[in-house]
């Protein structure tokens, strides 16, 4: 049919306007969708040949079996099973005295209730869990395409991998993942807290399944690591524990930061070649996760032993409410700072050890530490009863009103108990 343009030509007597009107009309060219458009897109980026046109694909029912065989070539690639359309299952199994670095395997329901307190004692329902996603941004533009989880069994550890092979199976997979954690008594995790947890509970939100992984009790490693060792290594990223705490070096490892272009090459062009390695990195991470708890709480028992953070652990345990076990990590150190000196002499006088307090200040004095003098100057006016000494000490304070009053008070005191003496007169 000729155009309402066309026809008002028509009407006003322009032949050539009522020619083409009459003459047959060509179809318009069909636009790409948007996500053709997306598709061309990435595909350029990568330098990938552009999809094919709507037009010229095949039909719905060859795309499926062609999606189907490439599923199976990859799963039967990584020896995994098929669970749904772009679902597959890896499954592992590692037995607990093989040495992961210098550790092994062998859960230790006391190292996690020192890290811990509220922790399960039954190992049966502790899972590791581990995370491969499209970015470290997180949000709702974040996808996890791999979940790792972990459990220890009598003799082993097992080793469970979904990877997600099309973005429109997310759903099954995460459906899979909640079932396989609707047992759990505690996740073990590095970063978990802060990405991969939040990050698994927005994904099943949007996909509108019931979130079960936000209420589970949760040890998040990364915690205790920076508490003994913030201030001790350059960082507390996973390979840097590997590395220093657990004695692992990885080999032909594919860095986390590679994970996603990967899993890209796959959903673009069918590659799965990558695949395997990302799998092979998250089964460390879960190794790592697995070994690390009996050797971080080693450090937090003996940090010196193992280049920890000696006043940082026993601030932590005075908080937990552990004074003696504070003041145990405070003296079993060789050497102490100035801060970790004081924290050891207010817990000596908390337990009536003057003498061992007025040893650390001693010291400390000397070097003219402010804190230090004038903690001398308290113990030798009230405790001592030595206002001569007291006022040595309170002297060698900055100077200011307190202190001017502190030494008239001290000067009166020491004058009346013994009379005038040269030390005392300026």
């Amino acid at each position: 049919m000729s155009s309402l343009r066309e026809r008002l030509r028509r009407v006003r007597g322009d032949p050539a306007a009522a020619e083409r009107a009459d003459a047959p009309t060509q179809p318009e060219p069909t636009q790409p969708s948007l996500a053709e458009r997306m598709q061309r897109l990435g595909a350029a980026r990568s330098g990938a040949p552009a999809p094919t046109p709507t037009s010229a694909r095949p039909p719905a029912a060859a795309v499926a079996q062609g999606r189907a065989h490439d599923e199976a070539a990859l799963a039967a690639a990584l020896g995994a099973e098929h669970l749904a359309p772009g679902v597959l299952r890896v499954t592992h199994s590692r037995p607990l005295a093989l040495a992961h670095g210098r550790c092994v395997l062998h859960p230790d329901p006391a190292a996690v209730a020192l890290l811990q307190p509220d922790a399960p004692a039954d190992p049966a329902g502790w899972v590791a869990l581990d995370t491969e996603t499209s970015g470290l941004a997180g949000g709702t533009g974040t996808w996890v395409f791999v979940v790792g989880l972990a459990r220890w069994r009598t003799d082993r550890l097992e080793l469970v991998q979904y990877l997600l092979t099309r973005l429109d199976a997310e759903a099954a997979l995460l459906a899979q993942v909640a079932a396989d954690l609707a047992a759990a008594e505690l996740l073990l995790s590095y970063n978990g807290k802060t990405f991969d947890v939040p990050l698994l509970a927005a994904r099943l939100r949007l996909a509108r399944l019931a979130d079960a992984v936000s209420d589970q009790p949760h040890l998040d490693l990364l915690h205790p690591v920076r508490r003994a060792f913030a201030g001790v290594w350059p960082d507390c990223r996973l390979a840097s524990v590997e590395r220093c705490l657990l004695g692992h070096e990885r080999a032909d490892d594919l860095p986390g930061a590679e994970a996603p272009a990967a899993w890209l090459d796959w959903l673009r062009r069918g590659d799965g070649r990558r695949l395997g390695a990302v799998l092979a990195h998250n089964r460390v991470d879960l190794l790592s996760v697995a070994a690390l708890p009996a050797r971080l709480a080693a450090a937090h028992r003996a940090p010196a032993a193992h280049g920890g953070d000696v006043l940082r652990i026993a601030r932590w345990r005075l908080a937990a409410g552990d004074r003696a076990g504070a003041r145990q990590l405070l003296v079993a150190a060789a050497a102490l700072d100035g801060p970790a000196q004081h924290l050891l002499a207010r817990l000596h006088l908390r337990a009536g050890d003057w003498r061992a307090a007025v040893s650390l200040w001693e010291p400390l004095a000397d070097d003219g530490d402010v804190a230090a003098l004038e903690a001398l100057a308290k113990y030798y006016e009230h405790r001592a009863k030595d206002p001569r000494q007291a006022l040595a000490y309170a002297r060698a304070l900055p100077a200011g009103p307190d202190t001017e009053h502190r030494c008239r008070r001290l000067m009166d005191k020491a004058l009346g108990n013994l009379g005038p003496h040269p030390d005392l007169i300026e």
